[in-house]
């Protein structure tokens, strides 16, 4: 597994538009992939200990890294391979947004040792989330999804602003942006982000019968209260000192609205 997505890794291109983000197909080797799909939990069959609702319409699940679930899923190869693949590849992937890294991140921070660790999200028919930006902790984020029904919505899409601002808002105004690309999610996609506080992303309502899942692995800055556990990952992480932009939550309006999709 290492081998292949080392390889992909290598000839793939960083995209700026509209932000930096690097997108792979068939991410892993079939067997592997069947594999995962086999022994990974559904949405209604995992255990909601140490597990993660974004929002109040319960459409999605993360079980968390420290949970019952998780841990039990590391015990199986298969697991056990993805997660310390993606952990492998840091420097690979550090290497692939360098450039990027220099111009948008506070120079103190170009070198920083980083923070691993990974997660499964779970989402149900009827989940959508509107334009947003991540936690300001996680230098590079990736979603590697192993099951989805492409022809059934629940498209990616990268949203860039209409006009520049001078502070960035987590949560904007739809009529501010416009989507720029946008991806039907198929088995084996995986994308990485740098993100930027201008990294705006969202995904349209999904309907499929089946959940859909995907893997969050993440590469942090080192902070105290690491998006690694549940506590930490409900307050979220908005200070910007490791970012040269500045970025601000502008309404609470918009972010209750966000937190019940």
């Amino acid at each position: 597994m290492l081998k292949t997505v080392k390889k992909k890794i290598l000839k793939a291109k960083i995209n700026n538009n509209p932000f930096p983000h690097m997108v792979l197909d068939n991410l892993i080797p079939i067997k592997d992939l069947r594999s995962l799909i086999k022994f990974s939990p559904n949405f209604f069959e995992s255990d909601n200990k140490n597990v993660l609702f974004q929002s109040s319409s319960q459409s999605k699940k993360t079980i968390m890294p420290n949970s019952k679930v998780y841990k039990e899923l590391l015990k199986k190869n298969s697991f056990k391979k993805l997660n310390n693949t993606f952990k492998s590849i840091e420097p690979l992937i550090r290497k692939k947004f360098h450039p990027y890294i220099l111009k948008y991140v506070n120079k103190k921070f170009h070198n920083s040792k980083l923070k691993y660790h990974m997660s499964l999200s779970l989402m149900r028919k009827g989940y959508l989330k509107s334009v947003h930006t991540d936690r300001r902790d996680h230098l590079i984020h990736s979603l590697f999804y192993i099951v989805s029904e492409s022809t059934k919505g629940g498209d990616m899409q990268l949203f860039k602003l209409k006009k520049k601002q001078k502070v960035y808002d987590v949560f904007p105004e739809k009529n501010l942006t416009k989507v720029t690309k946008s991806f039907k999610i198929k088995k084996n996609f995986c994308i990485f982000t740098l993100n930027v506080p201008w990294a705006y992303h969202g995904v349209t309502k999904y309907n499929g019968k089946s959940d859909r899942k995907y893997f969050y692995a993440v590469y942090d800055f080192k902070i105290k209260n690491s998006g690694e556990k549940l506590k930490n990952r409900k307050k979220g992480f908005n200070m910007n000192i490791f970012w040269k932009n500045k970025i601000n939550i502008k309404s609470l309006k918009r972010k209750k609205i966000f937190l019940t999709e």
